[in-house]
Formats: C-alpha cells, sequence, structure tokens
C-alpha cells in the first residue's frame, strides 16, 4: 500500500486489510489524497473496473463527520440499478462501522425512506427524480435532511453534462446547499469526459470551491475486427457472425435500438437453436420489465456461464455491475465516440484487451464506424454541447421552487434569477417573459403580494410525472402467467392473435384490456418486433463528420482490406468550389461532412428561402433538394440572417414543436423563447456561416 494508505480512517483501513487488497488502484490513491489534503471538490476519471466506487467512499467516509448524528454523504446516481448495485458495495464497506445506508428511488423501502427523514444519519444513495420528489413533497424535513452532509457524489458526471436531466441535476444540487449547515465538497465520478470537456464538466459544481479533474489515463489495448453485412434487415450471416464471435466468451451486442434488440435477439436465439449451439441469450432494454432486467444482470454477474450474449440498448453503457464481458459488438456505428468508449468499457476486465466486433450495414454506416473507431483509438473524444439558456427547465424550477415554499413573496420571487444560479444565463426579460407566460396559462397564480402554483402546475403533479424530464408514452404492461414481461405502446395497431418480440422471445397476444392497459400473452413460435417509440437517433458530431471526410479523401493513410476499401472508394465524389454536390437517384444533394446541428440548420435556411422542400439524410451528412446549386448560392451570397430565422421559427409553431419533441416542459415557455432555445441549441449558426465562407 502507499503512504495515502494511511490517511485512511483506522476501520476503512481494515476494511481494505480485510478484502486483502494487494495495492490502491491510481484513481484511489489520487483520490484519497484529494479528498485528504485539499478542500476541493473533485472529479475521477478512470476507466471502467478502477474502483472510483470505492475511491469516492474511501476518503469521504473517512473523513466525514459523527454519521449517526446526520446524514454526511449524499451519492446521487441516474439509474436505479446502478444505486441498487452500489448499495451492497457501500453496505459493505459501512457494516462494521454500523453506518446507515439508505436507497431512495421509486421501488425502494417507504419504512426506511420515513426512518431516514425521521433521523437523517449515515449515507444516502438518490436519484435525481427522487431528489425533485424531495423538494416537492418534503420541503420541511429538508433542514434536517440536509442539514449535516459534508459530501454529495455525482456518478456517471458526463451523463449530465448534456440535456435537460443534467440541467435540472445541476439546479437541483444548488437548491441542497442553501439547506446545509456548510457548503458539502462535490465529488463527480466517469468513466468517460474527454479533455474538451473538462472546463464543462467543473463548471457542473456551483459551490464556490474549487474543482481538481484526477484523471487515470491508462486504457485497455483495442482489439477490434470491422464487418461488412449490407443488409436492410438482419440475416442470417450477421446471426451466424455474433455466434460465432460469443464462443470466445460472454458478449454484449449493441444494436441502437430497442427494435432492433428484440430483433436481433430473437434471430440469434432461433439460429443458436438451428445450429446446436448452446449459449444464453437475453434481450436488455428500458421496455423490459425490471425484474427480468435484474435477473439478466445477476446472471451475467454470477458468471454461471462464460457463454452468453446480452443485446442491450444503453441500459448497459452505464456502469452496472454485470461482471466482466469478453467482448463487445456494436451492430451498426455507435453516434458518437464517448458511447464507444463507454460500452469498451464493459469489456477487457480480466485480459486488459477490450475486444469490439464492428458490424456495419451499408456503405455510410461503414464510414461512420470507422471514424468513430478512429478517433477512439486517438483518444479525442466528442465535445458534449451544454444546454444554452434552458427555459423549459427554468420554468419547471420556478414552479418546484413555488410548491416548496408554499407560494413565494413577490421580492423573493424576483429573487429567483439569482437563486436559479444554475440558469444564470437567463437574464430577467426572458425571467419576466415566462413569469408572464406561466400566469397567462394558469400554471402560477398571483395573489395580493405573492405567488402561488396555478391549477394548470397541479395537473403536472400527478402520477409523479413532475420530478423527471423523460417524455413519457401511454403503454400496456404485457404479462405471461401473471408475470410481467415488459412493456408496448399503447398506440399501436395491435390485435388478438397477434404474435410480437418482448424480451428477446416470441409471443402471441390473447387478450388486450384497454381499460387496465393489459396485455395477456403466451408463447409462440413466429411474430415481429414492434416499434419502442421513437428512434430518431442521436445528433452525430462534427468531430465523427469531420474523420469520416478525411477517411475518405486520404485512402493512402486510411486503408483496409479490399472490400472495404472498394466500398469507401465508392463513396468518393469531387468536390466544386470546395462543396460536395451530387446528382443520384435520390435528387440533387450537397454532402457536407458536417454535424447534425449545422446540417439542420443548412436545411432550415434553404428552406426559408426557397419553395422547395430540402430534406435531412443524416446518414449520409447530405441534404437533398431540386435546385441545390442555385438555393446553395442564394445562401452565400446573401447570408440568411438571425432575425429571418427567428422570424420564420415564430410564424411555424408546429415545426418548432417538431424540433421540441423531446423537451417535456415547452409548454411552460412562451413562443418567443422556444424559438431562441433552438437557435441556441438546436442549431448550430457559426459553424454554418463558417462553412458556406469556404
Amino acid at each position: 500500500m502507499t503512504d495515502y494508505y494511511s490517511l485512511l480512517s483506522r476501520p476503512m483501513r481494515e476494511y481494505v486489510y480485510k478484502n486483502k487488497w494487494p495495492s490502491l488502484t491510481k484513481i484511489q490513491a489520487a483520490s484519497i489524497k484529494g479528498v485528504c489534503t485539499s478542500d476541493n471538490n473533485l472529479i475521477l476519471v478512470a476507466p471502467t473496473a478502477q474502483g472510483k466506487t470505492e475511491a469516492a467512499f474511501l476518503p469521504t467516509i473517512s473523513t466525514a463527520n459523527d454519521f449517526s448524528s446526520g446524514l454526511r454523504i449524499l451519492y446521487i446516481s441516474p439509474l436505479i440499478a446502478l444505486i441498487n448495485d452500489q448499495f451492497k458495495r457501500v453496505e459493505k464497506m459501512c457494516e462494521d462501522m454500523e453506518i446507515p445506508v439508505t436507497s431512495w428511488h421509486g421501488e425502494a423501502s417507504k419504512t426506511k425512506k420515513d426512518k431516514l427523514v425521521a433521523n437523517p444519519s449515515g449515507i444516502a444513495l438518490i436519484t435525481p427524480e427522487s431528489l425533485e420528489a424531495l423538494f416537492v413533497n418534503r420541503a420541511n424535513d429538508l433542514d434536517k435532511l440536509f442539514g449535516g452532509l459534508d459530501y454529495i457524489i455525482v456518478d456517471e458526471i458526463h451523463g449530465f453534462l448534456s440535456g435537460n436531466r443534467g440541467v435540472q441535476l445541476k439546479s437541483l444540487l444548488t437548491r441542497i446547499v442553501k439547506y446545509t449547515e456548510k457548503t458539502p465538497r462535490f465529488i463527480g465520478l466517469s468513466a468517460t469526459i474527454g479533455d474538451a470537456n473538462y472546463k464543462l464538466a467543473k463548471d457542473f459544481f456551483d459551490n464556490g470551491k474549487e474543482t481538481n479533474i484526477l484523471i487515470d489515463q491508462s486504457k485497455n489495448e483495442l482489439v477490434a475486427s470491422i464487418s461488412y453485412i449490407e443488409e436492410e434487415s438482419i440475416t442470417d450471416e450477421t446471426t451466424e457472425r455474433i455466434l460465432k464471435f460469443s464462443q470466445d466468451g460472454s458478449m454484449l451486442v449493441f444494436p441502437n435500438s430497442r427494435k432492433n434488440v428484440e430483433n436481433l435477439a430473437v434471430s440469434l436465439r432461433k439460429k443458436a437453436d438451428e445450429l446446436k449451439i448452446s449459449t444464453e441469450i437475453f434481450a436488455h432494454h428500458s421496455s423490459v420489465s425490471k425484474q427480468r432486467r435484474k435477473e439478466i444482470e445477476n446472471f451475467a454477474k454470477r458468471g454461471d456461464s462464460d457463454k452468453f450474449i446480452i443485446c442491450a440498448t444503453s441500459t448497459l453503457e452505464l456502469g452496472i455491475d454485470i461482471g466482466s464481458v469478453h467482448s463487445i459488438c456494436q451492430y451498426g456505428s455507435t453516434y458518437s465516440v464517448l458511447s464507444l468508449a463507454q460500452k469498451l468499457g464493459r469489456s477487457g476486465r480480466k485480459t486488459h484487451k477490450s475486444i469490439l466486433h464492428q458490424i456495419a450495414t451499408n456503405p455510410w454506416d461503414l464510414l461512420q464506424a470507422l471514424a468513430t473507431i478512429s478517433l477512439y483509438k486517438e483518444g479525442k473524444l466528442d465535445k458534449i454541447s451544454q444546454v444554452k439558456k434552458p427555459y423549459d427547465i427554468f420554468a419547471h424550477q420556478i414552479l418546484s421552487e413555488l410548491i416548496e415554499n408554499n407560494g413565494l413573496r413577490y421580492d423573493n420571487y424576483n429573487n429567483l434569477i439569482t437563486k436559479l444560479s444554475a440558469l444564470s444565463d437567463i437574464d430577467k426579460e426572458e425571467f419576466h417573459e415566462i413569469t408572464s407566460h406561466l400566469l397567462e396559462n394558469s400554471f402560477i397564480e398571483k395573489l395580493e403580494d405573492e405567488y402561488i402554483i396555478g391549477l394548470e402546475a397541479e395537473k403536472l403533479l400527478k402520477m409523479g410525472s413532475f420530478y423527471n424530464q423523460f417524455v413519457s408514452t401511454d403503454n400496456f404492461s404485457v404479462y405471461s402467467n401473471k408475470a410481467k414481461i415488459g412493456e408496448i405502446e399503447k398506440n399501436l395497431d395491435l390485435k388478438k392473435g397477434d404474435n410480437i418480440y418482448l424480451s428477446g422471445l416470441v409471443w402471441k397476444i390473447d387478450t388486450i384490456n384497454i381499460k387496465s392497459k393489459k396485455i395477456l400473452v403466451t408463447r409462440a413460435e413466429k411474430g415481429e418486433a414492434v416499434s419502442f417509440g421513437s428512434n430518431s437517433g442521436e445528433d452525430i458530431s462534427n468531430e465523427i463528420r469531420e474523420k469520416m471526410e478525411e477517411i475518405i479523401k486520404d485512402r493512402k493513410k486510411y486503408s483496409y482490406n479490399d472490400k472495404i476499401n472498394n466500398i469507401l472508394d465508392s463513396l468518393y465524389i469531387g468536390d466544386e468550389g470546395g462543396f460536395y454536390l451530387i446528382n443520384d437517384e435520390k435528387g440533387q444533394g450537397l454532402r457536407t461532412y458536417k454535424g447534425s446541428k449545422i446540417n439542420r440548420t443548412l436545411t432550415l435556411m434553404l428552406n426559408i428561402r426557397s419553395i422547395n422542400n430540402y430534406k435531412q439524410d443524416e446518414r449520409s451528412s447530405t441534404i437533398i433538394g431540386k435546385n441545390i446549386r442555385k438555393a446553395l448560392k442564394n445562401i452565400i451570397t446573401q447570408k440568411v440572417s438571425l432575425d429571418e430565422i427567428k422570424s420564420h421559427l415564430d410564424k411555424n409553431p408546429k415545426q418548432v414543436d417538431s424540433y421540441l419533441s423531446n423537451n417535456k416542459y415547452k409548454n411552460l415557455i412562451p413562443q418567443k423563447l422556444k424559438s431562441i432555445y433552438i437557435i441556441n441549441n438546436l442549431l448550430d449558426l457559426d459553424g454554418t456561416y463558417e462553412f458556406l465562407d469556404k
């Protein structure tokens, strides 16, 4: 053990000794030093399986105040499953010290939650949504609950650096601090952030303390295979290839959508039976029942077999402990280098080799996969886009503050522009516009000397939906023999006798009960995967697209096997004055090799100025439509101004709502601010003007 071991409290040293740790990992040693010898916030960045949880808890438990007289450590996780994992690890660390550890989420014991509120002590593990619920439902207990906090730990912090859920959590963190007796220190944990995002990560913690990022730069050797199988739907060639890969050991397969997870899991089962291959095959995604997902995770963790395949969405991308898997198979390209890095972190814990089997299904998918892998090898992760002027979350937090405080007097209400410091890029004029909109639409009411929530806000509180940022769908629960299998969307055109895929198996619908929203099923032989809602995909970064262009242009530097080289060569077209202009079976088009935001902006600009209907083909980074040369020349010679874009969006509310389909609380803000939000977050004017200037 290093000298840093001696900085731990005696019970923590005994825990390490009793568990026969040969040494501290790099991140554990660095964290112990950082926690015990400074008062700064820390962000711990290290590969999966380097003991980041212990790196956070060993020194914080060692230095926290009396655990019996207050809640001292609050751990925040993006997933309930991850909390359930970490609960066992943290409880084991604390058992000899008799430090109480409490899980707090929608599935946790109400009795234990009530006990914690009655006598705050020890450590609590919570989700952002349950944290929001505390402010809404238990405001009178917050002083007592948060008063003694010494540390707040945020796991998988990279996942909170973008998107509305992250903005909500950042706001909640600043609101917690007002209840603490002293300012708690923040600690973030992540396997992947990327140096382009370090400042963004530091700025996430807003408690007046300096934030240090501690990084373990070690990285497993990447062993990658690239397969090209051109197909619109899953073929025998794909299933046979994956089954062959899986014979070397356990495997996670990531096919990018829930529908493809089901298609692939069922196809792999059938092919394995046909070839008499003994391999356990599972489907794991958010529409599979929680109980079934837990069974799959426990099966993988127990290590009952080294021959299994779990087809999964991003539900297994984060740090849920399923033990070590031998390899990762990516069916279709990932949307980001960060995502690829997260997935690769699941393999190679024992061998120190991250094995990736990439299967591409069309030429552009192949090029994007090659670009993503190339950037990963170079250590270049995507730059995360921070949400700017998050008006909808600001409005949501206004309502939350009003509920928490049972209304606010005028001066206190007007002070929210300062109090909600996590949303500080919103100015006073915008604050007043949001207030006027909330009043006009009965989300808030104005009394003689205070503001209170209105009738429309009370509707948002029903069914716990107010606490989260997820756009929910109306679902049917699917049961077989009283056991829940999962959920499917209510609006699907399903009827009795239809056969569907769910949880990696085929089911026949026996009964549909509209009133109870239940579907009863029995096992079947043939069927098809249903759609589980929007799979529109994520934005592709400029880094990936520019690497795609580089691969196409520099064929000597980026050379692969003959088959792949021929496919890449077929994608090459010469440029005209710096622009790639095409004429093919889809029509005329402008190929940009730019990220989704620039493509979205260009498409909007072209449509503002032209009667033609230009559309994005994001797969090939191409904007398609008639007379593209003329339309392009128009927006080059006379740029589409910011005011022109604002005016267009203000006049087209349906288009605005389409852009904001993933913003749950868009109705809390006026139309004018919706347009500004789109310009700030979904478009890239500077990048587009730079592209046009070339």
